[in-house]
């Protein structure tokens, strides 16, 4: 069966892992103007003819020797020529020298040129005698056919197509045996016409990395590599994340083209020195992590309730000790443990209640990755939780003043709250309550009474006292009287110099 669910993966990889192409031409030139030409000898059988030149210089080579020289005119873009043609180009002179001399290079590439036209189109460009026996003092001929061979190789291949594709056995990420990391299988990359690629992690948690298989962080690979997706542990916050993968990388594709002269009767030509086409391909994969969550509660096994206090420790289906822990009345969460078997058990009870001595067992698996496990504790004698907590976030309070009576109304307890609960025994049967007599500070005080009875039938309970935060009110009243004495003393204070005003006048 995980035979055949990784054939599956594998297969729903290969839909999900497409190639997309985009193509950037390097500047091709719609036009090129053409300078005088220069003699060649007939080195081979006689044939004899005259270079073609642009007016910057670049050499240009004949595509049909019984038209007139290309020379001082302007000669336009007209099309793609094959693979065949650039293969000559690539490996002619002046990319390549066979003699070390400039006319016999050029002599040699140019009737390679015609010779592969003459042997694939079916064109008269030389005779029998330059191809069999014709004379041959500088051995120019051997070059020639070389050239014209590879030339024909590379026609019945075509151009380099560049792609991209990847694949990986099992797309769902593993826990590293030390629990600090999610490690991906190798992903495997298929491509043509590349040398590296680039890997760029498009969606995933933080701190998310690429690695080699010897763990080394990279994202540049040569086309022969694998690599591999590493995402922190303690990154991983959901239950299941995607991890999305973006492999690119760029291919160069040579070509020759053709170019017509404006004086018609001129040969067609193509430029000796071909610019790359860039071609960029990506492809993408999705890895996944299945996390885990596991939590655990200590329960009253009388109530029902939750209880804090107790002492637990987990450990793996060998023994070893993961992680241990307090209980308290939210639970314990623990995530990301790997697929296997586990062990929860007590080492220390709440106060009050019996140690409970089960071993219990859970097993994680592909279908079982989140489950809420409840541990029971019975109570040895007649016991009381009593904790206070934020109204608004459940977390333990500590500060308030509490009080517990009997029927009677007669004091049995009286404690300041801690952050973990206050445990009562030793109480009688009957019926008590618990009220708060001072809130914990910025805290509004509790105004309700708790009871509870404790019996044959009620031998624990737990009391949550919830209290609300102070809301600062801004006191206008005070504000207003502060305004009205101020109003006050300057009317005083006019009233004193008209007083004065007048009594100068009169003296």
């Amino acid at each position: 069966m995980k035979k055949f669910k990784k054939i599956l993966v594998a297969i729903l990889i290969a839909v999900v892992s497409y190639c997309t192409l985009t193509t950037t031409v390097n500047a091709v030139p719609d036009k090129i103007e053409l300078g005088s030409p220069e003699s060649v000898p007939g080195y081979v059988a006689g044939t004899h003819f005259t270079t073609k030149v642009s007016t910057s210089g670049e050499l240009m080579y004949c595509l049909n020797i019984h038209k007139y020289t290309a020379q001082n005119s302007t000669a336009y873009l007209v099309g793609e020529l094959d693979a065949g043609v650039a293969y000559i180009m690539l490996n002619g002179y002046p990319t390549k020298s066979f003699t070390g001399e400039k006319l016999k290079d050029y002599y040699i590439t140019q009737t390679a040129l015609w010779w592969y036209l003459d042997d694939t189109t079916g064109s008269s460009n030389l005779s029998a005698s330059f191809k069999k026996n014709g004379s041959d003092k500088y051995n120019l001929r051997p070059y020639i056919k070389q050239l014209v061979s590879g030339a024909k190789t590379a026609k019945e291949k075509g151009y380099a197509k560049t792609t991209i594709s990847a694949s990986v056995s099992d797309n769902i990420m593993s826990m590293t045996s030390d629990g600090k990391n999610y490690v991906s299988e190798e992903v495997k990359v298929s491509s043509t016409n590349i040398s590296e690629y680039k890997v760029s992690i498009t969606s995933g948690p933080e701190g998310t990395t690429v690695i080699d298989n010897n763990g080394k962080e990279k994202n540049t690979f040569s086309s022969n590599e694998t690599f591999k997706v590493k995402v922190p542990v303690s990154k991983v916050d959901n239950m299941k994340e995607t991890i999305k993968v973006k492999i690119s990388a760029t291919g160069k594709v040579y070509k020759a083209y053709e170019y017509q002269p404006e004086v018609q009767n001129q040969q067609n030509i193509t430029p000796s020195i071909i610019s790359p086409e860039a071609q960029n391909v990506e492809t993408s994969i999705d890895l996944t992590i299945s996390t885990s969550k596991i939590t655990i509660v200590k329960i009253d096994k009388a109530t029902g309730n939750a209880l804090a206090g107790a002492k637990l420790v987990l450990r793996d289906s060998e023994g070893k000790e993961i992680t241990s822990w307090t209980s308290t009345t939210l639970g314990h969460v623990i995530k990301n443990l790997p697929n296997g078997t586990y062990t929860v058990e007590e080492v220390e009870a709440p106060a009050g209640y019996e140690l409970n001595k089960e071993v219990v067992t859970f097993t994680i698996g592909d279908n079982s990755r989140e489950q809420k496990i409840k541990f029971y504790n019975e109570a040895k004698e007649r016991v009381v939780n009593i904790i206070k907590v934020d109204q608004s976030t459940g977390q333990p309070l500590a500060g308030a003043v509490i009080v517990v009576k009997d029927a009677n109304g007669k004091e049995a307890a009286r404690f300041t709250s801690t952050t973990d609960p206050y445990v009562l025994t030793g109480l009688e049967d009957g019926t008590y309550t618990v009220e708060e007599i001072s809130a914990p500070s910025g805290y509004q005080k509790s105004n309700e009474i708790y009871s509870f009875t404790l019996d044959a039938e009620h031998v624990s309970h737990q009391i949550t006292i919830e209290n609300a935060p102070v809301v600062d009110v801004p006191n206008t009243g005070v504000a207003s009287s502060i305004l009205l004495v101020i109003l006050g003393l300057g009317i005083i204070g006019g009233g004193i110099r008209f007083v004065q005003k007048n009594s100068k006048q009169r003296i």
